[in-house]
Parts: C-alpha cells; sequence; structure tokens
C-alpha cells in the first residue's frame, strides 16, 4: 500500500527530471572542466542522448537505476506491481531499440549507470575518454 496520498504521488512523479539531474551534471561538469566539448540532450538524435560528441559520432546516456531497470540493483515497488513491471520492461526495449538503430547508423553508444556514476566516477569518465581516444586514433591514421 501507498503511503502517500494520490494527488501527493502525482505531484512527487511530477517533480522527478528527464534533464540535469545529478549523474549528468557531474559527468557534464568533469567534461568541461577537461575542456572536452559536447551537445546535451539532442533532440534530432533518436533516443536524445545525454552527451553527444557530433564529429566522433559518440552517444552517452545517464541511465536511472530505477526508471532503466538495473538487472540487480532495480527495486520493484510494492504497489502496482504491473504498472511498474511493465513501464520499466518497455523502457529497457526501447533502450535497446535505441542502441541498435545509434549502431546502424554508425554511433558508439555508452551507457552508464547511476549507480556507477556515484561509486566509480573516474572509471566512468575513463569509459567515455576511451572512446574519444579511439576514435581521435581511427581519424588520425
Amino acid at each position: 500500500m501507498d503511503n502517500l496520498t494520490k494527488e501527493y504521488r502525482h505531484k512527487n512523479m511530477q517533480n522527478i527530471r528527464s534533464k540535469g539531474t545529478k549523474p549528468e551534471v557531474v559527468i557534464m561538469r568533469e567534461l568541461k572542466r577537461r575542456k572536452i566539448y559536447f551537445a546535451k540532450h539532442v533532440d534530432s538524435i533518436i533516443g536524445k542522448p545525454d552527451i553527444v560528441f557530433r564529429k566522433k559520432k559518440i552517444t552517452v546516456f545517464i541511465d536511472s537505476d530505477f526508471w532503466h531497470g538495473h538487472p540487480k540493483r532495480y527495486i520493484m515497488p510494492k504497489t502496482n506491481i504491473e504498472y511498474w513491471s511493465n513501464k520499466i520492461a518497455q523502457n529497457r526495449q526501447r533502450d535497446k531499440e535505441v542502441n541498435r538503430k545509434l549502431k546502424q547508423d554508425g554511433w558508439k553508444v555508452i551507457r552508464l549507470w547511476e549507480y556507477d556514476i556515484k561509486n566509480c566516477f573516474d572509471k566512468c569518465i575513463q569509459k567515455i575518454l576511451s572512446e574519444l581516444a579511439k576514435k581521435e586514433i581511427k581519424n588520425s591514421v
């Protein structure tokens, strides 16, 4: 049973942001600090990636453990189970489809989990830097 009223739950859910989340902000701040330039939330690219390196054709998605259903860290809500299991399953399927389409179009897709950004920040940044370096090497050859 939900311990919040229907109205309060509705208001609570409306306040959940899809852009400008803390994990996004810390990754973007570090890239800017390193003078690595990128576009953010590009509507014209399928899936609206959080970070885009257009010239190198690299997209970065920063996925919430809850909304994108992390295989180990996702915790199913105790109420409205059918709704949430369908919602998260659809999100996972959409993520797979976005990955597939972007790869078909020649994009490299990087997905970072919210938990990993909080707990393995350097590893997440290194993952991005590594892909940027690979593209740099390919372009210079």
